[in-house]
């Protein structure tokens, strides 16, 4: 085996098991309501005939589909029923055996991946689904990412998928290992991923000059540190860049949920300056809970999860995940890129606790965001995911509901959840991609899906 610089492959396999290599790999699932769709790569010697089998869960009675491409569909099974699958070839050699539930989607979204909380192929990294980025490259061609998360797990595969039909059909890109936490975004010609080699990890980031099949070696920005340290490390969700000024800014944060939180701040770069060189990225540094902020501004909230965005008043402000129905704003320096943030308020907002997104729109800002109903009782930990939806605001203060996305409101909120939505501006309006558990998810947090959902302009616009 050789050293190698190399973070993209196709697929993904770890050091220790290296009988992967011989194997095909499943590489996306997609479960339909009577069926399931899915992509596979055979092993890199493999030339001969390759099968699927298929079989309700747990019963030893498989059916068997030749296979003519890297995709196929398998229809007429029971809604709401547990299948187990594999490829085998002819030479006897089988992929591990993934696991699907059938289940209808919701209303106006394609799966862009899906994975059965019991299925261990990925568990080097992680059992579920989180940080769902999204990227469009200059010929339209749509580039969506997601890791694997686990509790006691390696966290740190990201997998791309790319999509030139304007989302309707996904295709599998490859797997970047060590990656997670991640965000796409391009810049000029070039698309690139900044996220952490693990959790609480450090803070890196890589390029690619073709769409998202070959990346550069990545680059280290910033050291972290570790989730069983008590010093923390980097935390940093799928967050947005925000352009402004001739700069691009997003949010990071520094510390962990051991330690007991995370310190904010915002790091930057010139537009025009190459984002692969680590002496062009400023940070605000991170601040510190020492007191000068109001008393109300350090207790129970998530100080995570920043949104940049320009204010009516020219001001360039860190709105932060906090907790339900309120959202902490800091403002950033706009003449020193390395200042400390400054603590500029706490607003009350229809947001739950949980990631949210603030854009702005033809003169206004919209917020997109789980909120919480009068079933707010049934949530879980106080946290309702289950609904989505699109508020509008003139002033970052105040907000009124434009429509929802998706509305699972009669669902159990400890088990359904569409949540830390990405979303980016697309022909005739919106595309976005949404972390989602439901159809037996594990739990509300524990994702089974990624989804993806395009709402036109016209839907919002009646509601501004």
């Amino acid at each position: 085996m050789k050293g190698s610089s190399n973070i993209y492959h196709r697929p993904y396999i770890p050091a220790n098991r290296p009988e992967w290599r011989d194997m095909p790999c499943i590489c996306r699932i997609a479960p339909s309501e009577h069926g399931f769709s899915m992509e596979w790569i055979p092993a890199s010697t493999d030339a001969g005939e390759h099968f699927l089998y298929y079989s309700l869960r747990g019963e030893d009675s498989f059916t068997r589909i030749p296979l003519t491409g890297s995709t196929a569909s398998v229809t007429d099974l029971e809604p709401e029923t547990e299948y187990e699958f594999y490829i085998e070839n002819s030479w006897g050699c089988k992929s591990l055996t993934r696991l699907i539930r059938t289940g209808a989607l919701p209303a106006g979204t394609v799966a862009v991946n899906y994975l059965h909380p019991d299925d261990n192929a990925f568990e080097f990294s992680g059992k579920y689904f989180g940080s769902p980025s999204l990227a469009r490259l200059k010929d339209g061609t749509l580039i969506a990412g997601m890791d694997v998360f686990g509790f006691h797990m390696g966290q740190n595969l990201t997998m791309l998928y790319e999509s030139r039909d304007g989302g309707q059909s996904w295709r599998f890109l490859n797997h970047l290992y060590p990656f997670f936490w991640g965000s796409l975004f391009v810049l000029e010609d070039a698309l690139y991923m900044i996220g952490l080699t693990s959790e609480y990890g450090n803070l890196q980031i890589a390029r690619s000059l073709d769409g998202g099949r070959t990346w550069s070696a990545p680059v280290t920005l910033f050291y972290g540190s570790s989730t069983l340290c008590c010093n923390g490390g980097v935390h940093r969700a799928p967050m947005h860049f925000y352009k402004y000024n001739g700069r691009l800014y997003t949010s990071c944060e520094y510390g962990s949920w051991e330690m007991g939180g995370h310190l904010p701040s915002v790091i930057s770069i010139d537009e025009n300056a190459d984002p692969m060189v680590p002496e062009n990225w400023s940070c605000t540094g991170f601040l510190p809970f020492d007191g000068k902020w109001k008393e109300e501004a350090v207790t129970q909230g998530d100080t995570i999860e920043g949104n940049l965005i320009a204010g009516p008043d020219g001001r360039l402000y860190n709105c932060m995940r906090w907790k339900n129905g309120q959202y902490l704003k800091l403002e950033a320096d706009l003449q020193d890129p390395e200042a400390p943030l400054t603590y500029a308020g706490i607003v009350s907002a229809p947001v739950a606790r949980s990631m949210f997104r603030l854009i702005p729109f033809r003169g206004k800002y919209l917020l997109l965001t789980n909120h919480i109903t009068e079933l707010a009782s049934r949530c879980a930990n106080s946290t309702c995911r289950n609904i989505l939806s699109f508020f509008v605001s003139e002033d970052l203060e105040h907000f009124r509901l434009v429509r929802h996305v998706i509305n699972f409101e009669e669902m159990d909120a400890r088990l359904y959840g569409f949540q830390y939505p990405v979303i980016i501006e697309d022909g005739d309006g919106f595309s976005m991609l949404i972390r989602s558990a439901f159809n037996n998810a594990n739990s509300f947090h524990n994702s089974n899906y990624m989804l993806f959902c395009h709402v036109k302009y016209e839907e919002l616009e009646a509601g501004l």
